[in-house]
């Protein structure tokens, strides 16, 4: 069944998208995701490349209008992992069968809407920082629904080696956009384990003083929580180092049967079996993306913002208690008393 997009809770996995102009295969969206919070990414199967070679049958009106969003709603798109477009470049020819994308092309569509003020929805668009509980990745709850690898377990008749080849290709080049998006999650999770380091700290006297038990407990609470991200960020960094992105990994074999094989377009008795390698790989490192990113994201709510909110409350009771004492301020004492007479 399809929701419309503002009542859309953010995805956790890839949903399936059925539009009437081809019922008999899905588009796969995914709504609010971590780095397009006001929109959607829609991903087009490999069978309907296949199937229509030129140009698909349906436009990117017909995906606002199952989705429900006017098009005065639309911002931007980015077609095929290329540069965005503004709504004005995109609204002309919004009606138009939209292009097939080719094999060297990003099979996925991007766009940013502009979100209503009051929104449909009674939930933040980002999520609360927890309390009590940090969200864990489950790598098999989402990889279950990936788009490519529930095509490629559906397909019912064995593809000539010339497609197989192509499928390949695209899902090698798509890891390897992924690996670059992986080391921009790496430096920024590097840095903030710097910051979670820095934050883990005993009170200075002022602020031992100027705050009372509560205060104090939630501060011991908070570096428990700094330690705990501390370790969780060093996992996905060493994960990320010495895991399947690197030598210890499976990925220079596999660049190897890329060069070797692939580009070479040499005779393999078994390309199937290839193909669910790169496959697998491709999905290990999205696996591998969304924990990052979850990890980063709890990082910041519940580490570093949380204790920045509690040391900003202590502090304001510092000015509150050097304000009561009439202490020195910048070098300038507040009490008249104090000052001479002349």
């Amino acid at each position: 069944m399809n929701l419309p997009y503002f009542s859309r809770h953010p995805s956790s996995q890839w949903e399936p998208l059925w539009l009437s102009q081809i019922p008999q295969i899905p588009l796969w969206i995914w709504c609010r995701p971590s780095a397009l919070s006001s929109g959607f990414h829609v991903v087009i199967p490999a069978s309907m490349s296949v199937a229509f070679p030129k140009l698909l049958p349906f436009s990117l009106a017909d995906i606002l209008g199952h989705l429900a969003i006017p098009p005065q709603a639309l911002s931007a798109v980015s077609f095929y992992g290329q540069n965005w477009y503004a709504a004005a470049e995109c609204l002309p020819a919004l009606g138009n069968p939209l292009p097939t994308p080719t094999a060297e092309m990003k099979a996925e569509i991007s766009v940013l809407i502009h979100e209503p003020v009051a929104s449909a929805f009674p939930y933040p668009l980002t999520a609360p920082a927890a309390v009590d509980s940090q969200p864990e990745f489950e790598p098999e709850a989402e990889v279950a629904d990936d788009p490519f690898e529930t095509d490629l377990e559906s397909e019912t008749e064995p593809l000539t080696d010339s497609l197989m080849v192509q499928r390949i290709e695209a899902a090698w080049k798509s890891a390897l956009q992924i690996e670059r998006q992986l080391t921009g999650l790496r430096q920024k999770l590097s840095s903030i384990q710097t910051s979670l380091g820095k934050m883990d700290r005993e009170l200075t006297a002022d602020e031992r003083v100027a705050s009372d038990r509560e205060d104090r407990d939630e501060w011991n609470d908070v570096r428990r929580w700094l330690r705990d991200l501390q370790t969780k960020c060093h996992r996905e960094i060493k994960t990320f180092d010495v895991g399947m992105t690197s030598g210890a990994g499976v990925r220079n074999s596999l660049e190897q049967s890329f060069m070797n094989q692939i580009e070479q377009r040499k005779a393999n008795a078994d390309l199937f079996a290839l193909r669910r390698e790169f496959e697998k790989y491709r999905k290990d490192m999205a696996s591998l993306q969304r924990s990052m990113t979850v990890t980063l994201q709890s990082a910041s709510q519940n580490g570093t913002q949380r204790a920045q909110r509690v040391l900003g409350k202590i502090a304001g009771k510092i000015r509150e208690m050097r304000a009561r004492n009439r202490e020195p301020i910048a070098g300038t004492n507040m009490d008249r008393t104090c000052r001479r007479k002349k």
